[in-house]
């Protein structure tokens, strides 16, 4: 799993080199000639829009793999904080049996919900999950939850197997 994410990584990033390489190679950019500049200006915007576009389809194709995503789940923590096979109240995250089709925000833990995740508000989704765990903290500010997915196959993998909790 690891592997694969870090050649993707590797892959990308050296894409974005050679792509802004020619950019600069091909219209550099340099005080001497500003109307060269203002010319060269939608070259760079284009080969900056195609690596924004290549990663964002990049990461629409990605599929998740239910039984890899319980694998995460167990070895990245998340069962310190979240019951996943009856309500527990003594845990301090909410009990994700169910969570896809829930409001954010309504189900009792420890700590209960933030004020922002209340107010957060969405209906969690495949989609919504997705963009919750690659940053809690950007969707809430101030959630007690700690860990974040930042690779978007992991983060795949994890909501595939969420989803299946029924």
């Amino acid at each position: 799993i690891a592997a694969n994410s870090v050649i993707r990584q590797q892959f990308a990033g050296r894409f974005a080199g050679i792509i802004m390489g020619l950019a600069e190679r091909i219209c550099p950019m340099t005080a001497e000639s500003p109307l060269l500049m203002f010319a060269v200006r939608p070259f760079h915007l284009f080969a900056l829009t195609s690596l924004l576009v290549a990663a964002a389809a990049y990461s629409a194709d990605v599929q998740g793999d239910a039984a890899k995503g319980k694998e995460l789940f167990t070895a990245n923590g998340c069962t310190a904080c979240h019951s996943v096979t009856a309500p527990d109240a003594s845990k301090v995250g909410p009990l994700l049996v169910g969570v896809v089709g829930r409001k954010a925000g309504t189900t009792k833990s420890l700590l209960g919900p933030t004020e922002n995740l209340t107010k957060y508000g969405v209906i969690w989704s495949v989609e919504t999950l997705n963009e919750f765990l690659a940053d809690p903290n950007a969707k809430a500010p101030g959630t007690p939850m700690a860990g974040m997915l930042v690779d978007a196959q992991q983060r795949a993998d994890v909501v595939a197997y969420l989803s299946t909790l029924k």
